[in-house]
């Protein structure tokens, strides 16, 4: 039986010259590419906008409430305590920063400004007798710095004395990046 070609020439020329050709897949349509982008403008203004932000940082502490004859310095009719910061962490503290306090555990919270820090450091049996503080359960016997705040004017010294106290002060500020995990050391911390 004869060699019998059943397609057209013209068509295998067509079929050979198609297969010549790379043909690449459109996976992705254009509003889609502009979107992506979009959204990678928003991630590197929000991480900028991260960097420059700063937010204020705080230290702990536990107070007492002074008695008129424990009050150091002028004071007048006006409440001052004595906050116990951590000794490696008052470094920070300064006159006239900001303090957030709330006596007892159920107590009023009350906002206030220090006053003075006082030099050097005490330990527990200094603070006891001094200032009459009885540092809760929980609290380490270390070293503190005594952080003197004038606490503001709707507590009525009288009411208050010696009453026991837990306090934020402010010691600064950082960068809003530092508080994401990871991120504190490699970006900067406090300032």
């Amino acid at each position: 039986m004869p060699h019998r070609v059943i397609f057209r020439q013209s068509a295998v020329q067509a079929y050979r010259r198609g297969t010549a050709k790379d043909i690449v897949p459109r996976l992705t349509f254009r509003p889609v590419i502009v979107c992506l982008w979009l959204l990678l403008a928003v991630l590197i203004a929000a991480a900028a906008l991260a960097w420059t932000v700063r937010v204020p940082a705080y230290v702990s502490a536990q107070g007492t409430i002074l008695s008129n004859d424990a009050r150091a310095g002028p004071g007048g009719g006006t409440t001052q305590a004595a906050l116990f910061l951590p000794a490696d962490r008052s470094a920070d503290v300064r006159v006239g920063r900001p303090v957030h306090a709330q006596i007892g555990s159920s107590g009023p919270s009350v906002s206030g400004s220090v006053v003075r820090v006082e030099p050097g450091v005490i330990g527990p049996d200094t603070a006891r007798a001094v200032y009459r503080f009885e540092p809760g359960a929980g609290t380490v016997r270390q070293p503190w710095t005594v952080v003197i705040v004038r606490l503001g004017p709707s507590l009525r010294p009288s009411a208050y004395d010696g009453s026991l106290l837990t306090a934020r002060v402010e010691a600064g500020s950082q960068r809003l990046l530092t508080l994401f995990p990871g991120w504190g050391e490699s970006v900067g911390g406090a300032a």
